[in-house]
């Protein structure tokens, strides 16, 4: 992973124009009106580092990374495309309302939450979510997460846990305010383990706002979210994480984009661990003994952010271990939302047409439930395919404790 937006735009130079990313791109397969990462990335940015152009294509970008993930020659390709992002949007002053919306899904979640009936009635309303795309722009069919209010928070602060070994808990805006199951789900699995989880901050890592270049109002928050899991890094606690984006926001992107290569920071990065990374390197094999058969069929989509990881599929190789469990894999490269992209309504077409493989799969396989590392696109598939969704460790609760992961239980 590269230090710093120096070291990002460094790599610019190792580019031979080779074309091995213009042939990756998925986002360049289904519309003609972006140019391609080659063009948009290092090729384009030569004559950025002279002058501000007025190339609007790195707004096309989804970010997904492809891009880089196959570049023989280790050029940071997206992450060059989206410090052009961030120029263009003038560290977030010339970001359009939908946009600055959607990089806070904390605030609305928040605001949601003290009443999760009215606000969800209000978001799958067809009417005013065709106003909203009139009048702000984001699509009507964009999928839209039920907005839980607390719940992982009450119930943790209410429940029992083994008086063991203590591990880091980042649960994130999206399970405090979303998906509240991902979290219970990560407590009850580590707690059979025998440890007991601190979850000290919900605090939203801002990858939103990273990723479309709202980068003034991120850098005060990624130092807030620094200081409230330094402590965990400082005790030699694993941070762990269940939202893919997140974990990699931490790990890799504010060094990448805002420059944090302080020692704290750096603690606090190497302290952050997937979830199923955690389980994998040193815990399969316990785990193993704890699981049930689940006759079930399952297909498993590698979300865009597992490549930059670079852990390999740590889910998929949890997953194996469950007895009666049939997987396959998912064919396709993206699923096309991209964190925020796929809700701008100018978007929302190609992001469709990126995730076509996918749901094509889908639709062919049947398979009884998908699974997926990132809350995005898992809501993402499950409103395109109308087959459940869920997180790997929501698969792995259920095989413990024999339940059927494809029915969650009521929010206590």
């Amino acid at each position: 992973m590269t230090d710093g937006r120096d070291g990002v735009l460094g790599t610019m130079d190792r580019c031979t124009k080779c074309g091995i990313c213009q042939s990756y791109c998925p986002v360049s397969a289904a519309t003609t009106l972006f140019p391609g990462p080659k063009y948009t990335g290092p090729q384009a940015q030569r004559f950025r580092v002279i002058e501000p152009t007025a190339d609007i294509s790195p707004a096309l970008c989804s970010g997904c990374g492809v891009c880089t993930s196959v570049c023989p020659n280790g050029v940071a390709i997206a992450d060059i495309i989206t410090i052009a992002k961030a120029a263009m949007a003038g560290g977030g002053k010339n970001l359009p309302i939908r946009q600055r919306l959607l990089n806070r899904p904390d605030m609305i979640g928040l605001l949601g939450g003290r009443t999760p009936a009215l606000t969800n009635g209000i978001l799958a309303n067809r009417f005013l979510r065709g106003l909203a795309e009139r009048l702000i722009g984001i699509h009507r069919k964009a999928p839209l997460p039920k907005v839980s209010g607390p719940v992982f928070r009450r119930w943790l602060n209410a429940h029992g846990q083994p008086d063991g070994p203590m591990v880091t808990y980042y649960s994130g805006c999206a399970v405090e305010n979303y998906d509240p199951h991902v979290g219970i789900a990560l407590v009850r699995v580590m707690n059979r383990l025998g440890f007991h989880v601190e979850a000290p901050s919900e605090a939203c890592c801002s990858l939103p706002m990273l990723s479309s270049g709202e980068w003034e109002a991120a850098s005060s928050r990624a130092d807030k979210l620094i200081d409230e899991l330094s402590p965990a890094a400082e005790a030699g606690r694993p941070i762990i994480s269940t939202s893919i984006s997140c974990g990699l926001a931490i790990r890799a992107k504010y060094a990448t984009y805002l420059n944090r290569l302080d020692d704290k920071s750096k603690r606090v990065a190497g302290a952050v661990v997937d979830v199923c990374e955690f389980l994998r390197d040193g815990h399969d094999e316990e785990l193993a003994s704890f699981l049930t058969p689940l006759p079930l069929r399952i297909l498993y989509h590698g979300p865009c952010q597992l490549r930059g990881h670079r852990m390999g599929m740590p889910a998929v190789e949890l997953l194996r271990l469950i007895p009666e469990l049939s997987s396959e894999l998912s064919q396709a490269d993206c699923c096309g939302v991209s964190g925020t992209y796929g809700y701008d309504a100018e978007k929302y077409d190609i992001a469709n047409a990126v995730g076509r493989t996918l749901f094509d799969q889908v639709a062919e396989t049947g398979p009884d439930l998908i699974v997926c590392d990132s809350e995005t696109c898992r809501w993402n598939i499950e409103q395109e395919t109308g087959v459940p969704c869920r997180h790997p460790i929501e698969v792995l609760a259920a095989a413990i404790f024999g339940e059927d992961p494809a029915h969650r239980e009521p929010l206590p």
